[in-house]
């Protein structure tokens, strides 16, 4: 199935079958994609040489910080992954977790991983904004 036809399924068929089939296929495909950025970035991490002086030493250190930084980041994307899966398998995928709302076609095909709807995703980071001025 394709984004189009996905998109051009009726509203009683949202999140049947073949449309949680397709965003399963889709996160699975996204997990090994992150398995295999964050196997390139180890290997990039690991081909760092000794430096000999300080400034490569200084260089090396943030070219290592950003290899970490890249990890990291693909570490949470494949939680986010795992999350969005499990609800697959809860057949919770594409309702809002907060909300209990539809999540809607075109928000899941522009990133699989949510688990939000806009308006809740906007309220939990202006809360967020909002503890950590205070």
């Amino acid at each position: 199935m394709t984004p189009e036809q996905l998109i051009d399924q009726t509203d009683d068929q949202y999140m049947g079958p073949k449309q949680t089939t397709f965003f399963r296929e889709l996160l699975q495909s996204q997990r090994r994609d992150a398995f295999a950025r964050i196997e390139m970035l180890r290997t990039d991490l690991a081909g760092l040489e000794k430096a000999a002086d300080e400034v490569d030493v200084a260089l090396n250190e943030q070219e290592r910080q950003g290899l970490l930084s890249g990890i990291d980041r693909e570490n949470l994307n494949l939680r986010d992954i795992k999350l969005a899966l499990d609800a697959i398998d809860a057949g919770e995928y594409g309702w809002c977790a907060e909300t209990g709302e539809e999540i809607g076609l075109a928000r899941l095909l522009s990133n699989p991983r949510s688990l939000l709807t806009v308006e809740a995703k906007q309220r939990r980071e202006n809360q967020s904004r909002h503890q950590r001025a205070a």
